[in-house]
């Protein structure tokens, strides 16, 4: 019984670990795209709100990490979305367009844990991905730039058409219908590669785009790694954004 406990102890541990290690990872994706923005931009400064910014959005990354990880069924992203919630409203009081906008990320994530809703398929998939993009990396640029524009939006589109394209295989099971989301979300990921310019950074992350839909596409277990899926989006990001 004591080496059955432990066992389960050490397997839980492990479990923490990559919860932890997968956020850290989502979080560094999500904060990279809009400080690459921000340092090309003179006059940048950063401010008190940064703080708040930075605790939103790993409480966010953490919660979406449990869901993923558990088939959004972790009762322990419920209160991690209160907090974040709380950190948008004392964070960005001040400024109500910014508070609202990122208040919308953990109401829809909240939403997606209600199967009555039907939001764990494209339909959730594609929202989550449009709203990662609207919120937290344009939360980043807001509170670094003090503006936004449809310039910074457009730059950010990769985040979004990423999320689409890494994260399908959560959303969805197994099925042709998987298939083609998968497949229609490569392509799009690839154009909105094009809205940068042409380097080897950008040729880099289009191939491990591709290589990593074709591993998944031909693996016959349901469901990828999160953690190997979530590092290799990074690693997209990282190279579409490299200057």
């Amino acid at each position: 019984m004591r080496r059955l406990n432990s066992h389960q102890y050490h397997v839980a541990f492990d479990q923490w670990q990559q919860i932890l290690a997968t956020a850290a990872i989502v979080f560094i994706s999500w904060s990279f795209a809009p400080f690459s923005y921000a340092v090309g931009v003179s006059g940048t400064h950063f401010n008190a709100h940064m703080g708040m910014l930075f605790l939103y959005e790993f409480l966010i990354a953490y919660s979406l990490v449990l869901l993923l990880k558990h088939r959004f069924q972790a009762p322990l992203a419920w209160p991690l979305l209160g907090l974040s919630a709380l950190c948008a409203i004392a964070g960005f009081i001040t400024t109500p367009l910014v508070m609202l906008l990122l208040l919308l990320l953990p109401l829809f994530t909240v939403l997606l844990t209600w199967p009555t809703l039907q939001l764990q398929n494209e339909l959730g998939l594609f929202t989550c991905g449009a709203l990662l993009m609207l919120t937290v990396p344009v939360g980043v640029a807001y509170t670094s730039l003090h503006f936004i524009s449809w310039e910074i939006v457009t730059y950010l589109l990769p985040v979004m058409t990423t999320t689409w394209c890494f994260w399908a295989p959560f959303f969805m099971p197994r099925s042709n219908r998987r298939a083609l989301v998968m497949l229609i979300a490569l392509l799009i990921l690839l154009i909105s590669l094009l809205s940068h310019p042409l380097r080897w950074p950008i040729l880099a992350a289009g191939l491990i785009s591709l290589g990593w839909w074709l591993f998944t596409m031909y693996k016959k277990t349901p469901e990828p790694s999160l953690l190997l899926t979530c590092l290799t989006q990074m690693l997209v990001i990282v190279f579409t954004y490299w200057s």
